[in-house]
């Protein structure tokens, strides 16, 4: 009787641990240590002093387990720089501004967000990012308008719309994805499309000119 009692306490404390596990295997990080990604920031309407930043740079100090350490250095119009380290945890859902979600979303995929509960993946889209064609995951509500970069998580483009203003940040660069190899690889595609259609053209003049000459055969 007292080995079956400990049998039992013993699966109840170990199971925790086990759902705990695979919630952290359904959870990706898509970024390591040295990536970085700089942003343009706009408005439409005037932004009280202090949260009109135009530009900022996050990279990423460290990952370990679902935690991920960022540095966010922000620039004002005055050429003034803040800079910010903090923790990120994908697997508790502390995102802060969401700045990092698990990586290879879907549509209706959800992602833990400790200020919102689940938050629901609304679609994909395929947009210019940095100079590379990226492969997006995006949320859309009355205020706020997100998407992240699928395979890394990192948020690329967005929108807010506040009371006096409304605020657009866009991604501009990045060492996530080479836009060169992007163009080289577009390039390579158009040559290869190129070459397809070069030789079906040159096949189809070869079998009509070979069959005008059997039909001038025929009549002598």
């Amino acid at each position: 009787m007292e080995k079956t009692w400990f049998a039992f306490v013993l699966f109840v404390l170990l199971s925790p641990s086990i759902v705990f596990s695979q919630a952290f295997a359904s959870v990706t990080v898509g970024v390591t240590e040295g990536n970085w990604i700089e942003y343009n920031v706009s408005y439409i309407g005037e932004p009280p002093e202090g949260h009109d930043i135009t530009w900022a740079r996050m990279e990423i100090v460290e990952t370990k387990g679902a935690n991920i350490t960022i540095r966010i250095t922000s620039k004002f119009p005055d050429q003034r720089r803040e800079e910010q380290t903090t923790i990120l945890n994908l697997e508790t859902g502390h995102l802060i501004d969401a700045f990092i979600i698990p990586a290879y979303l879907k549509t209706g995929d959800t992602f833990l967000d400790e200020n919102k509960g689940n938050v629901t993946i609304n679609g994909t889209a395929q947009k210019t990012i940095a100079g590379a064609e990226r492969t997006l995951v995006y949320l859309t509500t009355s205020e706020v308008t997100t998407y992240w970069d699928r395979d890394t998580g990192v948020a690329v483009e967005g929108s807010a719309t506040l009371a006096d203003f409304t605020m657009v940040t866009i991604a501009e660069k990045t060492n996530m994805w080479d836009p060169e190899a992007a163009s080289s690889n577009t390039t390579l595609a158009y040559i290869l499309i190129a070459a397809i259609v070069t030789s079906l053209v040159l096949v189809a003049i070869f079998v009509r000119r070979r069959g005008k000459r059997k039909t001038t055969r025929m009549l002598y």
